[in-house]
């Protein structure tokens, strides 16, 4: 009894959820249902069964009358017994329908890592009785959703040819995963596209290769790399450089455009003729990073960007960077500033310190030779102590 509860203590505190069972309590809801519908599913219902409630068991048999997947089901039902054995009441659970057979062989899934500007590519594979696959690949953008949509006919060979270009060329690698989730990702993608022309109609497509309805969207998560509690949060945060090293990450700078107006910012007050004290000047620099960095990071989209980005680093033997990536996500999520998170701080300080000094490079060589100083050139500049010069 005691291995037990003990094993199902564990799974909860993995999966950030012990406390409410330890204060004698169910799980929120919320937190429960999208993990029993992704690979920890069988483990949390074990867990549920051995310390869950009331609430735990409505949430349990409504899975178990809707769950398509024969493994996840057998768990869901085990641990219901295992309730009604603690004097738990159970709801009664329907046989779950069987869904539609998926069309022709099973499907293949793959997918990238995100890239600066938040895109990623997603295919789907299905093998053609005549022979070659049929490859339906996507452009999916984090947070604007579907970019473009197409589906071809190629050969293994053109799929590992365009798999290896598409490293070498972009650094993006593409990993398996479980096509369900992809699909699932697509077309929550295609319906916040809004209305989509024929180039990103996934849902015209998708009959060719599945018939069955869509899971709920959620990013894919690898057993490589669980995501951390709480208490590893912070050694996992304090240190971002080896995960900005990755190529994976080497876009993620915000682009010059969208940045410019902050950069003109700092300029203005590191250029203002007033005066300021050292903390004056120190506390605007200070505003001008945080609003920076909560336009330019927008919270919920990059947390998502962390997640599916941490998956690929997992599948590719980097499961310490995946578990720095969870990390972050899970600040922003739990509602830390963006500015806050030192991954992104990081980023937002490498990015705007570029295009200052080179703003800074442009300006000096405009006003090489010029008679006329800026206050801080006035202050600055050897040339100011000499006769004959203008001070602006």
């Amino acid at each position: 009894m005691s291995q037990r509860r003990d094993a199902a203590l564990a799974t909860l505190r993995r999966l950030g959820l012990e406390a409410a069972v330890v204060s004698g309590g169910d799980p929120p809801d919320d937190r429960v249902a999208p993990l029993l519908d992704g690979p920890d599913a069988a483990a949390l219902a074990d867990a549920l069964g051995e310390l869950g409630g009331e609430g735990a068991a409505r949430l349990l048999a409504e899975r178990a009358a809707t769950s398509g997947e024969r493994a996840v089901r057998k768990a869901l039902r085990r641990a219901l017994f295992r309730l009604g054995q603690r004097g738990v009441a159970v709801p009664i659970v329907e046989p779950a329908p069987q869904p539609p057979p998926v069309v022709g062989p099973e499907l293949e899934g793959f997918v990238s890592a995100f890239d600066g500007r938040g895109d990623r590519l997603i295919w789907l594979v299905r093998a053609r009785s005549a022979g070659g696959v049929e490859l339906l690949a996507a452009e999916v953008n984090e947070p604007a959703g579907l970019r473009d949509v197409r589906l071809v006919e190629a050969s293994r060979k053109d799929l590992r040819a365009a798999r290896e270009r598409l490293q070498k060329e972009t650094g993006l690698r593409l990993v398996p995963a479980d096509w369900r989730v992809l699909d699932a990702l697509v077309v929550e993608a295609h319906e916040r596209a809004g209305a989509p022309d024929r180039q990103r109609d996934y849902l015209r497509l998708r009959p060719r290769l599945v018939s069955t309805p869509p899971a709920t969207p959620t990013e894919p998560r690898s057993a490589q790399a669980h995501p951390p509690t709480e208490d590893e949060r912070p050694a996992l945060l304090a240190d971002p450089a080896p995960l900005l090293a990755l190529p994976e990450l080497r876009t993620w700078w915000p682009r010059p455009e969208a940045a410019a107006p902050f950069v003109e910012e700092l300029t203005a007050v590191r250029d203002s003729p007033i005066v300021l004290g050292r903390m004056q000047q120190e506390e605007r620099l200070a505003a001008v990073l945080a609003r920076a960095a909560a336009e330019l990071f927008p919270p919920d989209a990059v947390a998502r960007r962390l997640e599916g980005t941490a998956y690929v680093l997992a599948e590719t033997g980097r499961g310490a960077a995946a578990r720095q990536a969870l990390a972050a996500a899970q600040e922003l999520r739990a509602g830390t500033r963006p500015a806050d998170v030192p991954l992104l701080r990081a980023l937002l300080q490498q990015a705007l310190g570029t295009l200052l000094a080179s703003e800074e490079s442009r300006r000096q060589e405009e006003r090489r030779g010029s008679l006329v100083l800026t206050p801080a050139e006035a202050v600055t500049d050897p040339r100011s102590s000499r006769p004959g010069r203008t001070r602006a």
